[in-house]
């Protein structure tokens, strides 16, 4: 059986963070994740719930290794990259009142990229009509 250190340092590099990252996400120091992970200290307390939800795990998974595993705020729910829960944290970390215009030029730019994407291809498949017209002389 493996040990509460092995669970959490396996279940961290399934997610792809570092200790630092994973530290940040919990809220600890990465020498309090290091610790954990080769077993000199176990997380307790708040510490737990706040690593069970960084890793998707159940509390009772990190502790004893049973169950599912996935905790049930977790089941189902999409695994986030580092790269997408950065994003995340800087957007909960702006004022309310600055979401929405972040939000908005977000989806700005995305509509923007979608129609460039449009663009490209009708013109690729004019080329192509073009080209084959062309063919046909």
């Amino acid at each position: 059986m493996k040990t509460i250190g092995q669970r959490i340092k396996e279940r961290r590099t399934e997610l792809k963070l570092t200790q630092r990252a994973l530290a940040k996400l919990v809220n600890v120091a990465h020498v309090t994740i290091s610790q954990w992970e080769n077993d000199q200290t176990s997380p307790k307390g708040d510490n737990l719930f706040q690593l069970s939800d960084a890793l998707g795990k159940d509390p009772a998974w990190i502790q004893r290794g049973n169950d599912s595993g996935e905790s049930d705020s977790t089941a189902g729910a999409v695994i986030l990259s580092p790269e997408q829960r950065q994003l995340i944290d800087l957007f909960n970390r702006l004022p309310s009142s600055e979401r929405q215009h972040h939000i908005d030029a977000l989806r700005d730019t995305v509509e923007g990229y979608d129609k460039l994407f449009n663009d490209i291809v009708k013109t690729k498949n004019i080329d192509e009509l073009i080209a084959a017209k062309k063919n046909q002389k």
